[in-house]
């Protein structure tokens, strides 16, 4: 088995020192690397952004009445002395908010382009 991994490793290394290299900074890209509009902002900028704000804002307000759903969930459970994983509950809903506050930086930084 290792000499397989060994001889594939070999004969990958050999196929990827005869792909192009990417052209020096400055000059038109003739590399794998693809350089559309190079630091020009893509025309669909404003539409993308505006989808991309309502979205997030709707899916933070789903964060903000399932944490008032956990809220009253615990509330009734404590009163019939019940116990309940609420802690689990409220991980999710916190680890769904810094999701959506990432993807929404994400996507704001790569509509600003590479420049």
């Amino acid at each position: 088995m290792l000499d397989l991994m060994v001889s594939h490793a070999a004969d990958l290394a050999h196929h990827v020192s005869h792909l192009p290299h990417a052209a020096p900074s400055g000059e038109p890209s003739g590399g794998p690397v693809p350089n559309p509009g190079g630091t020009e902002e893509p025309p669909f900028k404003d539409a993308l952004m505006t989808m991309v704000k309502w979205g997030m804002w709707g899916a933070l307000l789903c964060c903000v009445v399932g944490f008032i759903i956990i809220g009253a969930r615990m509330a009734l459970q404590h009163k019939r002395g019940e116990g309940g994983g609420h802690v689990g509950s409220m991980a999710i809903v916190g680890f769904a908010t810094v999701v959506i506050m990432t993807a929404y930086q994400i996507v704001s930084q790569l509509a600003k382009g590479a420049g």
